[in-house]
C-alpha cells in the first residue's frame, strides 16, 4: 500500500464487509508485507488497549469468520499451489474410517494457512482470532469487562514456541549450555569447538574424545562434527559422538530425531546407530526419527543410499520395523524446516510433536485424538497461536500451565 490511510482504509472495509473483492485481493497482497502486518498489529493492539472501548465491540464469530474468509480468499482468484497452503481438519475417527459421513455430512472445515512470506500474516491473523483483539464499530457500545478479563487471561496464559538450545557433555562429564545468542570458543581435549549462532561447529583433530549433544523438550540444535557431516538436533534428543573419526568408520548415536547430511567419503562409512536400528551411508541426507513414544524408528531417505540392518533403501522411501514404504519427505523433514507438516496426521501424533515443541504436559477428554488433520503451520508461533489454528467445532484445547487439554 502507498500510504497508511489506504491500508487502513482496507482493514475498516474488511472488517465492515464494505469492500469489493478487488480490494480484498489488495489486502490480501499487502498482507505479505512485513511492515504492513506490524501496522495491522500495531492497530488492532491500539484499539484493544483503549480505557472505555468507546464505539467498539468484540464480536468472536466475526473475527473467525474474518480470518477464514481472507485466508480462504473468498471469491478471490486462486493463487498458486507454492504460494498458498491449507490446514483442515477431519473429523472422523476409527468407527469411520472411510471418513465419509464426515465429508457428506460437512464435518470437514478448512482453514487456508500461508506459507513462506505468507506466514507472517497467519501469525498475526491467529494471534487476532486467540486474544480477540480485532474490534469493530457498532452504535457505539462497549466490551463487557468480563469478557476483557477472560481475554486477558487468555494471553498471560501463553507458551512461546521452542528456540536454539542444547546442553554439551565433554569428555570429562563437565556439561556446558548452548543457546544462538552466545558465542564462544570451548576446548575439549585441546579441540576447538566453536559455538555460534545456534551452531556448534568442530575443528579438525586427530583426538576422539567422546562427546553429547542434547536438547531439552523445546529446544533445537545444529552440529557440524569434523568431517563434515551435519547433523540438526529436534527437540528431546541427544547424539553421542567423537571429536574425531581417526578408524575405518565413523559411528555416532542418537535418541529422539535427528536430520543428517554427511559429508561424503566412501572409504569411510559413516553409521547411526538408535536404539533398535544401525544404519549406515556414505554420503547422503537422510531423517532418523527414533523417539520411545513414537510407533516405532523411521529412517526416511532425501538422497543417496542407505544400508539398514541390511535392507537398502532408496530416495522417497523410509524404513521401519523391517518395511521399506514410500513416504511424504515435506511431512517427514518439516520440523527441520520450521513447519509443522499435518498431512493426514492424526491429533494424538501432531499433538505430541506439539508437547516436544512446546514442553506441555498432555491430556486427552474423550476420544478426540483419533480425528486426523491436514496442512501446514509455522513452529514459531506461541502455543496459544498455534491451537487457535487448529482449534475446531470438535477440537477444543484447554491450557493450565504446563497441562494441556484436548477435548
Amino acid at each position: 500500500m502507498s500510504n497508511n490511510t489506504d491500508f487502513n482504509y482496507l482493514v475498516q472495509g474488511y472488517i465492515s464487509n464494505t469492500l469489493s473483492e478487488e480490494e480484498k485481493l489488495l489486502l490480501l497482497e499487502s498482507l505479505s508485507s512485513r511492515e504492513n502486518v506490524n501496522r495491522l498489529s500495531e492497530m488492532f493492539a491500539a484499539r484493544y488497549n483503549q480505557a472505555t472501548y468507546e464505539g467498539f465491540v468484540y464480536d468472536k464469530e466475526k473475527v473467525d469468520t474474518m480470518i477464514r474468509d481472507i485466508l480462504a480468499h473468498s471469491s478471490l482468484p486462486r493463487r498458486s499451489a507454492h504460494s498458498i497452503g491449507s490446514l483442515s481438519i477431519s473429523t472422523h475417527t476409527t468407527d469411520d474410517p472411510a471418513g465419509e459421513n464426515s465429508l457428506t455430512e460437512n464435518k470437514r472445515s478448512t482453514m487456508q494457512m500461508p506459507s513462506n512470506s505468507w506466514l507472517r500474516y497467519a501469525a498475526a491473523a491467529v494471534l487476532f482470532i486467540g486474544i480477540g483483539a480485532v474490534l469493530y464499530y457498532n452504535n457505539k457500545e462497549t466490551v463487557p469487562e468480563s469478557q476483557v478479563e477472560q481475554v486477558q487471561a487468555g494471553v498471560q496464559n501463553d507458551i512461546l514456541p521452542g528456540s536454539d538450545k542444547a546442553v554439551l557433555t565433554l569428555s570429562s562429564g563437565k556439561k556446558i549450555d548452548l543457546n544462538a545468542s552466545r558465542e564462544q570458543v570451548i576446548t575439549d581435549e585441546g579441540i576447538a569447538i566453536r559455538n555460534d549462532d545456534g551452531a556448534l561447529v568442530y575443528g579438525k583433530s586427530d583426538v576422539a574424545a567422546y562427546n553429547t549433544m542434547t536438547t531439552p523438550r523445546g529446544g533445537q540444535y545444529k552440529l557440524q562434527l569434523s568431517d563434515g557431516t551435519l547433523v540438526w538436533l529436534n527437540a528431546s534428543s541427544s547424539i553421542t559422538y567423537p571429536t574425531a573419526f581417526p578408524g575405518k568408520t565413523r559411528v555416532v548415536s542418537i535418541t529422539g530425531e535427528a536430520y543428517f547430511e554427511v559429508a561424503k567419503n566412501a572409504a569411510k562409512p559413516f553409521t547411526v546407530k538408535t536404539y533398535s536400528d544401525e544404519i549406515t551411508v556414505k554420503g547422503t541426507s537422510f531423517n532418523v526419527n527414533s523417539y520411545p513414544e513414537e510407533p516405532g524408528v523411521k529412517t526416511s531417505l532425501l538422497e543417496g543410499l542407505v544400508e539398514i540392518n541390511g535392507s537398502l533403501l532408496k530416495p522417497g522411501n523410509a524404513y521401519m520395523d523391517g518395511n521399506i514404504d514410500g513416504t511424504d519427505l515435506n511431512r517427514d523433514l518439516a520440523w527441520k524446516n520450521g513447519t509443522f507438516n499435518f498431512h493426514h496426521v492424526k491429533l494424538s501424533e501432531a499433538m505430541r510433536q506439539i508437547a516436544r515443541w512446546y514442553n506441555v504436559e498432555m491430556r486427552y477428554e474423550g476420544r478426540v485424538g483419533d480425528i486426523e488433520l491436514g496442512g501446514e503451520i509455522g513452529r514459531d508461533l506461541t502455543l496459544q497461536q498455534l491451537l487457535s489454528g487448529l482449534q475446531d467445532k470438535d477440537i477444543h484445547f484447554r491450557l493450565e500451565g504446563k497441562v494441556l487439554t484436548v477435548y
